[in-house]
């Protein structure tokens, strides 16, 4: 969590190092909109958002006792003066995670070395964190620089006080949308969102319009349906020129972080969560998220790594993942390692003699199609290349083929990928599961039907 946020914000702190710290905090505009309020950050997944109302000044002490005095938690200071926190709600400083607060600069948080000179106004955003620095809080802005917190209260628009209308653009922004208990308010996606059934559902009725494709949406289409919010993926150059666009016209959006590993995917669901007012959804879901991954972990425990190749087709020469990657931080957190993680930072196309020289011990190849009966896999695997076959995975029988909704699992950068961590951990290592109940394990092909294969998802997800 660290290195991510670090790469995140690194610039930011950068540049904040050259500024001096007043009584008038130089916000920017994007960051002086909207509602006030102070962002409680325990660490370790845990973040509170408080609206608050300033009032003529507050300083940051001020800011913060007044917000936990609506949340009720109990501040314990280390010192008599009230200058240095020690606790807030019970949750104590930490070898080398120490409450302090910080300010929104330039798009990133910036330490604050004295909140008590600091005067706090209408649109102003502060944390106030447990954590060893800047690069550990939560992100205060999107992937643009943008605050999230100005749009909504309670799933309804501060602009007009009606209930949230929101558009999403990309099928893993949608999931996440809904997960956190925002389907109703969606009123618009790309042509691909699917999922949760409840989404196809009200595309089917005419209560979710397509605004087009993943990576050609249609500005005219989304500036129909006037939402209050649009729902960007960063991950795709489009979509951040449509924000900037969109934001000329007037309508607010939220461009989230382009997941190179799992902790990015928690802060868009804090993100998220927090844009449409329900950042009191977010814990929960971020929560059931990491148990799923501590509990799969945890059976699958001390074992070794497992050389693992990831292809979307079973092209001679396919796309596959390289490090700084959501499948490549999947794979590695269920004692995995992915054989390309050396060859590139991102997804890229790779031969079929580059694949035989790695040696794989697992395949898991994305398949468009489906494949729902074992005649069906064994025509699938006669018409894999022949150098693919010159590999262990192939010659004892380790290749996974994800079809049909299973397919999406690892094409989708989203709150699902719980569930491919955990069909993952059990196609690398499945003597771990069988161990603990006989009867739980994987086929070698997945189809529509995975739900089934899945034991160890926490809560919602």
């Amino acid at each position: 969590m660290d290195a991510t946020r670090k790469k995140l914000t690194i610039t930011a702190v950068a540049l904040a190092a050259v500024v001096v710290l007043t009584p008038a905090m130089g916000f920017t505009h994007a960051e002086a909109e909207g509602r006030s309020g102070v962002v409680i950050d325990f660490g370790y997944w845990n973040t509170v958002w408080v609206t608050l109302d300033f009032g003529d000044g507050m300083d940051g002490y001020q800011a913060l006792e007044k917000a936990c005095e609506l949340k009720g938690y109990p501040v314990v200071y280390q010192d008599s003066e009230h200058t240095v926190v020690f606790s807030v709600d019970e949750q104590s400083n930490l070898q080398g995670k120490k409450w302090g607060m910080y300010t929104l600069q330039d798009g990133g948080w910036v330490s604050c070395d004295d909140p008590s000179v600091v005067v706090l106004g209408e649109g102003d955003i502060v944390a106030w964190a447990r954590a060893s620095g800047p690069q550990d809080v939560i992100p205060g802005t999107d992937q643009t620089g943008f605050t999230y917190y100005s749009y909504a209260e309670g799933g309804r628009s501060l602009r007009t006080g009606e209930k949230l209308k929101v558009i999403s653009l990309a099928p893993s922004v949608t999931e996440t949308i809904c997960l956190i208990g925002g389907l109703e308010y969606i009123v618009g996606t790309d042509l691909y969102s699917n999922y949760p059934e409840g989404v196809s559902e009200a595309k089917a009725s005419g209560a979710i319009r397509n605004v087009g494709g993943y990576s050609d949406p249609n500005y005219e289409w989304i500036v129909k349906l006037g939402p209050d919010v649009v729902f960007c993926e960063g991950g795709t150059g489009e979509h951040v020129a449509m924000a900037d666009k969109l934001r000329k016209s007037g309508i607010d959006c939220v461009v989230t972080f382009d997941v190179t590993d799992v902790e990015l995917l928690y802060d868009n669901i804090w993100m998220v969560a927090s844009a449409m007012g329900l950042s009191e959804n977010a814990n929960s879901v971020i929560q059931a998220f990491r148990g799923t991954i501590d509990a799969v972990s945890g059976v699958i425990g001390y074992q070794a790594p497992v050389r693992t190749f990831i292809s979307l087709s079973a092209d001679p020469s396919p796309w596959t993942s390289g490090s700084n990657t959501f499948a490549s931080d999947v794979i590695s957190r269920v004692s995995g390692t992915n054989v390309f993680d050396s060859q590139a930072s991102s997804w890229f196309m790779v031969s079929k003699e580059q694949i035989h020289a790695k040696q794989p011990q697992v395949m898991i190849i994305v398949h468009e199609g489906e494949i729902s009966t074992q005649e069906e896999y064994e025509s699938f695997l006669g018409g894999i290349d022949p150098v693919w076959r010159e590999t262990p995975a192939y010659r004892n029988g380790e290749v996974y083929v994800f079809t049909g909704k299973a397919a999406d699992l690892l094409s989708r950068p989203g709150p699902r990928l719980c569930q491919a961590a955990e069909l993952i951990g059990k196609a690398l290592h499945p003597d771990q599961f069988l161990y603990r109940d006989p009867l739980d394990s994987i086929p070698k092909f997945l189809d529509s039907d995975y739900f089934e294969y899945l034991t160890y998802q926490r809560g919602s997800t």
